[in-house]
């Protein structure tokens, strides 16, 4: 059974500022495109089978929904099929929706944000409809702010199943719902990876409407920092902040905050400059601000957070940096922050 929560939606994206910078798959999203409806299937007495939890029916086939797009090849395929027909290591009764990602993303904060938590729209949309309650795959070791936004959305304990190795033959799913990840276009022309506004937008409002605003005065002009991550840090991040300092603006690292703290933050934020990173996935709360995105010319320009910034009407401006070694560090042109500046103050 396949239950539509919403139909097919228009996007046409406009980049204001482009500085005759690079666009990369940015340009893919400058044109009108559809989006494919948001939909979810009920499979009855299903199989999740090997690690990634690919879901196969009764009649053997694949439950695409639970995949990363359709990358699975046909002897992939086959194997997974003939899995379903060995004997099941553990049944489960009721209704179950995995939020552990097909490509085992679900340790990211950007996929756990973008990718798994959508899933909780199907979910809870069967609870409402069918009056039982959905149970939640979820990582075996949930991380600090896993936990945290499993708590904000209401999401009870004993909802949770904590994700177990299945054995050959999978777990026996009385009622499984697969949530196809709202950003994996699969029957127009959008670009591939064009996020759902509608999906994301209700993400957002959940997340919104569990944070009390803040008692403490609030940064209105962020710097993120990646100085505590490994990779793609700004390596002249000291020139960088000379720079945006006397404008009044404030070096944050995202990870030392708690889900609420970085949702609070980025409500009242009026200009945010960051390195391409997770931290970004929190322009899901931002409100009238002006972004610029710093690229990695080895890691590229990318069209996630671009999508998040039309999603929420924000002025968004990138810029392609010079950057070095596996790490991709980048060095970031003193002329990049002196055009925005000037530009957006």
């Amino acid at each position: 059974m396949r239950i539509e929560l919403h139909g097919r939606q228009p996007c046409h994206y406009q980049l204001a500022n482009p500085w005759q910078q690079p666009l990369g798959r940015i340009a893919e999203f400058l044109r009108p495109i559809l989006l494919d409806p948001q939909t979810y299937v009920v499979r009855e007495r299903a199989r999740l089978v090997s690690s990634n939890l690919v879901g196969v029916g009764r009649n053997r086939r694949i439950v695409e929904e639970t995949l990363h797009l359709k990358e699975l090849e046909p002897q992939r395929r086959r194997e997974l099929q003939l899995r379903s027909l060995l004997p099941a290591q553990e049944r489960l009764s009721g209704a179950v929706c995995s939020l552990v990602d097909s490509r085992q993303w679900t340790g990211s904060f950007f996929h756990w944000f973008l990718d798994c938590l959508p899933r909780l729209i199907a979910a809870d949309d069967h609870s409402r409809r069918r009056g039982e309650t959905t149970r939640l795959i979820v990582p075996a070791s949930l991380n600090r702010w896993q936990a945290e936004s499993l708590a904000m959305l209401q999401i009870a304990p004993q909802r949770l199943l904590a994700d177990r190795p299945v054995g050959r033959g999978g777990l026996a799913v009385e009622r499984l719902i697969a949530f196809v990840a709202h950003r994996w276009q699969r029957l127009g022309d959008a670009p591939f990876d064009a996020a759902s506004p509608w999906a994301l937008q209700q993400l957002a409002a959940r997340l919104s409407r569990a944070t009390p605003p803040s008692p403490m005065a609030q940064p209105q002009r962020l710097y993120l920092s990646r100085r505590g991550v490994s990779t793609r840090q700004v390596s002249n991040e000291q020139a960088v902040l000379e720079l945006l300092e006397p404008h009044g603006f404030v070096a944050v690292q995202t990870e030392q905050l708690s889900v609420a703290e970085q949702i609070n933050l980025f409500r009242s934020a009026t200009h945010i400059v960051a390195p391409h990173g997770a931290s970004l996935t929190n322009l899901l709360h931002a409100q009238g601000a002006s972004v610029l995105e710093l690229f990695q010319d080895g890691h590229g320009v990318r069209p996630d957070f671009f999508q998040l910034a039309m999603i929420n009407k924000l002025a968004y401006h990138h810029a392609l940096c010079p950057s070095r070694g596996p790490e991709q560090h980048i060095q970031v042109p003193s002329e990049v922050i002196a055009n925005y500046l000037a530009r957006t103050l």
